[in-house]
């Protein structure tokens, strides 16, 4: 049978001295682009992290891991394996009911996305959370950005109230007071978005930068609520993260509590940043020394400590993640996809309930 002419045509080599097919120059240009984001953060980390620790010597990042006792750092570990219990309970509140996922499930997906935030640059391990939440819990593609999109945003809540009830130097009325407008603008902020991402669902501009936003504002106003559970388990999650990690830097640093605690939620802080050092090093010293510096002390003090933090950290995220990952190869967990329907995304106007 004959190919129609536009097949023909497709098929048959070109002329002598026209380039065959498309060239590669748009690929080469995003692979060109994606490794100088890459070299940058790196560049930012490394730059940050030498500034931090400029006329620190680094014998003493030894002497501070011996001068804690061995509870210490048992006891920050236990922390934080409870703060990602948390996160995975804020999860299963969220997604558990509808999509009938176990806590074990959510803390599995909790465990290795947290891994994979924490190891890939430019915050590119953000992907891995709509993947797993798809693949693991079945749940539609256009629901697990959402509650990825809704996550974040409300982390960014919680650490915006922990900053009003941290920041040195502010009356306990002026704390309530910020504290209660803050939640007052989120409120309306949050039905402004939904509104105007649901009025913009229809429209396709042409800028990417555009339409990226609108798919994420649309993300948000599809975020499923999950009343006041899930709230409790996010401020308990980061309440309990801050807590023991700032008990360790005080022991590391014979800083007071309270230097300890701005230390820790400003590492925090620029931790969400998306150009990020390599593994967060540079950055977050970077923010545990501008939170203490709040309260007067000096990036000598806070530099070998915010390191061990740090170190402590991140080897509790990517040991629980590995271990959360090679669990669920040891069972042969198989995708719980939801049939053909899995990504099919919401009517216009239709809310995750």
């Amino acid at each position: 049978m004959t190919p129609p002419l536009g097949d023909r045509a497709a098929a048959e080599p070109p002329p002598p001295g026209v380039p065959a097919g498309p060239t590669v120059a748009p690929a080469a240009g995003k692979v060109r682009r994606r490794l100088g984001r890459v070299a940058l953060a790196w560049t930012l980390g490394i730059a940050l992290l030498a500034w931090v620790t400029r006329g620190v010597e680094w014998g003493r990042l030894s002497s501070s891991l011996r001068a804690a006792p061995s509870w210490t750092w048992a006891a920050a570990v236990l922390g934080l394996a409870g703060s990602y219990l948390l996160r995975a309970l804020r999860i299963h509140a969220e997604l558990g009911k509808r999509h009938g996922a176990s806590v074990g499930q959510c803390l599995e997906v909790m465990l290795v996305h947290n891994a994979a935030v924490n190891l890939l640059p430019m915050r590119g391990g953000e992907a891995a959370y709509p993947w797993l939440v798809h693949r693991r819990l079945g749940v539609p593609v256009s629901h697990a950005v959402a509650s990825l999109v809704w996550m974040r945003v409300q982390d960014a809540l919680v650490l915006g109230l922990a900053v009003i009830a941290l920041w040195p130097g502010l009356a306990a009325p002026l704390r309530l007071g910020a504290a209660l407008l803050l939640a007052g603008a989120i409120a309306l902020g949050l039905r402004v978005l939904e509104r105007a991402a649901l009025r913009a669902g229809a429209r396709d501009p042409r800028l990417g930068v555009i339409r990226a936003a609108t798919g994420a504002l649309q993300a948000l106003a599809l975020a499923p609520r999950h009343g006041w559970a899930g709230w409790a388990f996010c401020v308990g999650s980061w309440t309990l993260k801050l807590l023991v990690l700032a008990a360790l830097l005080a022991g590391l640093s014979a800083l007071p509590a309270p230097a300890a605690r701005t230390g820790v939620l400003g590492g925090e802080l620029a931790g969400v940043l998306p150009l990020q050092g390599p593994a967060g090093f540079g950055t977050y010293e970077a923010g545990v020394w501008a939170g203490a510096s709040l309260r007067g002390h000096s990036a000598l003090e806070i530099a070998a400590p915010a390191i061990a933090v740090h170190l402590l950290s991140l080897a509790t995220a990517v040991a629980s993640g590995a271990l959360a990952y090679a669990a669920s190869q040891r069972r042969g967990a198989s995708p719980r996809t939801a049939g053909k329907d899995a990504d099919r995304a919401p009517a216009r106007g239709e809310r995750a309930r």
